[in-house]
């Protein structure tokens, strides 16, 4: 009788400690993952927007590439078995191209091929010709075997002549039959629905912020540096559409016709009188010290990109106004609710309309045009 005894090592692991050790490092790769990440963001470089982006802009492409590989697929010609073992002999000439052209003449011997060889089986068979010579023989010896005898192919070109009218032309100026020229009949006309359409172009893109307020040198630098200050103070603890609509609240006023038509002035609007400005950073008295480094520099690139006319928040819109949600201004009867972004709510009053007329930048801007 055999037996057999199990040792069990005492220091090995545990099932629950493997589980443990395996959530852990799993956790390590996703902590590693969202600092790889943050850190590229700190840097202004975007890699996941810009694979969303490359994504979006070769929808077309990617959605194209199955056929592109079916085609290429059927375009493959298949090769002979080892027991046909077809080979091909190439003669390349190395005289010059003027003396190549000249009359081909055409061997029957080289030119005539059995009814069921191929193009390559006819080269093959003709090693003692030139192969260039071979291959520039008319197409008709390569088709059907009932098309390559020059009097059938006369007499079916000769039949089928008397019922081709083109489309576009006067019947009465068609020629008779006697004279008309030779042409061969076309193959059936693909449907409309089916004929691949280019992409349409992406046209002029729209003047940016900057461009219409005329933002240049030193007035495009303490523009840019208001906005972000606005940006920071107000919304820099929201997510960053919240942020990106502060900016774009800003923006809106200075189109708008009711506030100064510069970024400064509408940030700092009423800034000398206490608790009654227009945003309450300006003028709330206390400091305004920059100590979130990363969070300044997101504000900085947010207001950069918004007056560039890279980033417009739809859903906000044509907003001017907008409130924390833990206080109850009078105005909000007044004001017609867009969206609500972190803690904020974006409004804009209903007796200034739906702001038609005023500017939208970038990407909406381009979509809005192709609606219209």
């Amino acid at each position: 009788m055999l037996t057999r005894s199990i040792d069990l090592d005492p220091f090995d692991l545990t099932i629950e400690e493997k589980i443990f050790r395996g959530a852990k490092r799993i956790c390590m790769v996703f902590a590693v993952s969202a600092l790889t990440i943050s850190a590229l963001d700190l840097m202004d470089i975007r890699s996941v927007e810009a694979a969303a982006q490359f994504i979006h802009d070769n929808r077309l492409r990617l959605a194209d590439l199955p056929d592109a590989i079916r085609s290429g697929i059927q375009s493959i010609s298949i090769t002979p078995s080892e027991q046909q073992s077809a080979s091909v002999a190439v003669k390349i000439p190395r005289d010059e191209i003027a003396k190549i052209a000249r009359p081909l003449p055409v061997a029957p011997a080289a030119v005539a091929v059995k009814a069921d060889a191929s193009p390559v089986a006819g080269l093959a068979a003709a090693r003692h010709e030139d192969a260039v010579q071979v291959a520039m023989v008319s197409q008709a010896a390569w088709t059907k075997p009932e098309l390559r005898s020059t009097p059938e192919l006369a007499a079916v070109v000769a039949s089928r002549s008397a019922q081709l009218i083109l489309a576009s032309a006067d019947t009465n100026a068609v020629p008779s039959p006697e004279i008309a020229p030779v042409s061969l009949p076309m193959s059936a006309a693909i449907p409309l629905d089916m004929v691949p359409m280019p992409r349409p172009a992406p046209g002029v893109p729209p003047p940016s912020p900057a461009e219409r307020l005329h933002l240049e040198g030193k007035e495009r630098a303490k523009a840019e540096r208001c906005l972000a200050n606005a940006i920071y103070f107000e919304a820099r603890s929201e997510p960053i559409r919240g942020q990106m609509a502060v900016a774009q609240v800003v923006i809106n006023r200075a189109f708008s016709g009711f506030y100064p038509n510069d970024i400064c002035g509408v940030v700092y609007q009423n800034a000398n009188r206490r608790l009654a400005c227009q945003f309450t950073f300006a003028c709330d008295g206390k400091s305004k010290l920059i100590n979130e480094r990363g969070a300044w520099a997101r504000a900085n690139r947010i207001a950069k990109q918004t007056l560039d006319g890279q980033i417009y928040v739809p859903e906000v819109a044509k907003s001017t106004h907008y409130h924390a949600v833990y206080v109850h201004p009078n105005w909000v009867g007044e004001m017609k609710k867009m969206v609500r972004y972190g803690i904020h709510n974006f409004y804009r009053p209903y007796a200034w309309g739906s702001g038609d007329n005023e500017p939208v930048w970038g990407t909406a801007a381009l979509a809005s045009n192709k609606r219209r």
